[in-house]
């Protein structure tokens, strides 16, 4: 006759083994949700990061493409643009027109207004590069001719020069010039104009100079490993220049007059 002790025992043992079973279920699970949840934020935050990167830099960049007076550069081959950009401070006319050591009236070649260079160009590390160079445009000659200012006149201001990243995990940069263009089809000046887009396929710098705006996407992407997922944003934007428009709106007006000599 086995003993009741015997019994009492065996099944105090089976039930402390289930009921390790379940503590173990419910740790696995909980660990489970624990982990999910920091794989949710770690997300969450990365994917955020991106976000705001990439709208602080088209921000940036709607800012130096509606100061563009002209575009000296638009190769989408190589993934870069550039352009001449006003200055913070315009360049007053005396300065223009004048010598300001003698007061002799320049020739029209020699006409220059205070520009930075500026330049967007991708790397196939995934990052996008601004690079900044303040001087002096000889707007009037054909080519444009630009000269780089002496760096202390800028050291320690907005318009000094650098070259920095500005954005990084950039899978695709892709962009296309586009030239604008208005033509009327009557001689009724109430008519409105009809709008013409003309894309800038060629890279020479002569065409480059007829971009009015460029449209860009910006394809954000960051691989992770494991059961991490991916951080991915696409962007698309369309950056005008107010001087090329201008001049587009109304042809013979504004800096039109550089081209054609007629101011």
């Amino acid at each position: 006759m086995v003993p009741s002790s015997f019994w009492r025992r065996t099944f105090t043992l089976t039930e402390m083994i289930i009921t390790v079973l379940i503590i173990s279920f419910l740790m696995g699970y909980a660990w489970k949700i624990w982990l999910g949840g920091r794989e949710t934020t770690r997300h969450t935050l990365s994917q955020s990061q991106i976000q705001s990167d990439s709208r602080i830099f088209l921000d940036h960049l709607a800012r130096d493409v509606a100061a563009a007076y002209r575009f000296y550069t638009v190769n989408p081959a190589e993934k870069k643009f550039g352009f001449y950009s006003f200055q913070i401070t315009r360049t007053p006319s005396d300065e223009i027109f004048f010598n300001t050591l003698n007061g002799a009236i320049k020739p029209a070649d020699e006409y220059a207004i205070n520009v930075l260079k500026i330049e967007y160009a991708w790397s196939t590390d995934g990052t996008v590069k601004r690079s900044q160079v303040p001087g002096y445009l000889k707007f009037i000659r054909n080519p444009m001719v630009f000269t780089e200012g002496p760096a202390a006149q800028y050291s320690g201001t907005e318009n000094e020069k650098f070259e920095k990243v500005v954005l990084r995990d950039v899978a695709d940069f892709d962009f296309k010039p586009y030239q604008q263009v208005f033509k009327r089809t009557t001689t009724n000046p109430t008519e409105p104009p009809k709008v013409q887009v003309v894309p800038v396929t060629a890279t020479d710098p002569k065409k480059a100079t007829l971009t009015t705006f460029i449209t860009l996407r910006i394809h954000n992407k960051i691989d992770e490993v494991g059961n991490r997922r991916d951080e991915e944003l696409d962007l698309v934007g369309k950056f005008y220049s107010r001087v090329r428009l201008a001049e587009a709106a109304y042809p013979g007006y504004f800096c039109t007059t550089d081209e054609y000599k007629t101011f």
